[in-house]
Parts: structure tokens; C-alpha cells; sequence
């Protein structure tokens, strides 16, 4: 009972905080070098620039698929304007213009499993480089490249099905009966 320091809790000043009570951009920073061999570093390095090179890459491609397929719509009512399409000739249209959307979107879809991959290939090249890369890589979180991936990806799915309706109708419209 004589001592009472004992069972008080000790009472931290009010201005001071732990490092991880503050925000992460007032932590002090150490920064952890990779304890990699040199020719194992150089090997991560190739890899990591290949797996960005191929994101970039399949994100590219992507958008020349959307392009591409819009061109092909929207030929398919030149043909049909400048060809004079009866309906048997608006039905094959029709069929050409199902099967490029349909195409297009898959390999959209097989595109974004490509750079899915290549992310996961990505983060786990990141584990053994230094504690300033892993920070820096940690600016854009996983969580939000993901919905900005998925919208894009939904906008591409929708300008692709957009573009394939206008082209079916627009090729029903020019057909004579």
C-alpha cells in the first residue's frame, strides 16, 4: 500500500506520440536496403521491368481490341450501305457483328487476367527490393489499381457492346425487305 508508483499507470504526455500512432507521412523513415547478391538483384530488376513492360503492354492492346471492333462495326454498315444488303445479307451482317463482340470481349477479359498475373508477379518481385521501394509501390494501393482495372475494363465491355447494337441496327435499318 506505501508504494503507489507501482499501480498507477504511467501517463504519457499528451504531444507525444508513438511512431505508429502518427500518420505514415510524419514516421520517420529508415530506409532497409534488399539483402540480395548483386546478380540475384539484377535478375529481380529484369524481371520486374518485364512484368511492367507486359502490363503496359496488355493495357495497350486492350484499348487497340476496343478500337479495332468499332472500326469492324461501323464497316459493317459502310458494306451494307454501299453494297445495297438485302436481308439475307443484313443477317450475315448480323452474325459477323455478334461474333466480333463477342471475341472482343473475351479477349478483353483474357487481357485483363494477363495483367492480373503479371501484378501478382509484380508484388512478389517487390518483397525483396528495398524498404523505399516497398514504400513507394504502396502509394497507390492494391484495392484502388483493382477498381480502376475492373472500371476500365467494364467501360471497355460496355463501348464494345454499345458499338455492336448501333452497327446491328444501323445495319437492319439500311437492309431493304
Amino acid at each position: 500500500m506505501g508504494d503507489t508508483k507501482a499501480t498507477q499507470p504511467s501517463a504519457k504526455p499528451e504531444k507525444e506520440k508513438t511512431e505508429r500512432e502518427k500518420p505514415e507521412r510524419e514516421r520517420s523513415f529508415e530506409n532497409v536496403p534488399s539483402s540480395l547478391d548483386e546478380m540475384t538483384h539484377l535478375e529481380l530488376q529484369l524481371l520486374y521491368r518485364e512484368s511492367a513492360d507486359t502490363v503496359r503492354f496488355a493495357k495497350h492492346i486492350q484499348w487497340w481490341t476496343v478500337s479495332a471492333s468499332l472500326i469492324m462495326f461501323f464497316a459493317f454498315i459502310g458494306i451494307a450501305k454501299f453494297v445495297g444488303a438485302n436481308m439475307g445479307y443484313a443477317k450475315i451482317l448480323t452474325a459477323l457483328v455478334i461474333f466480333v463482340a463477342m471475341t472482343s470481349i473475351t479477349a478483353l477479359v483474357i487481357y485483363q487476367f494477363w495483367q492480373y498475373n503479371e501484378q501478382r508477379k509484380l508484388a512478389e518481385i517487390t518483397k525483396n527490393f528495398s524498404s523505399l521501394f516497398k514504400k513507394i509501390r504502396r502509394i497507390k494501393s492494391k484495392g484502388e489499381s483493382d477498381v480502376h482495372r475492373y472500371t476500365l475494363l467494364a467501360f471497355m465491355v460496355i463501348t464494345v457492346i454499345i458499338g455492336g447494337v448501333m452497327s446491328y441496327n444501323g445495319v437492319l435499318q439500311i437492309a431493304t425487305p
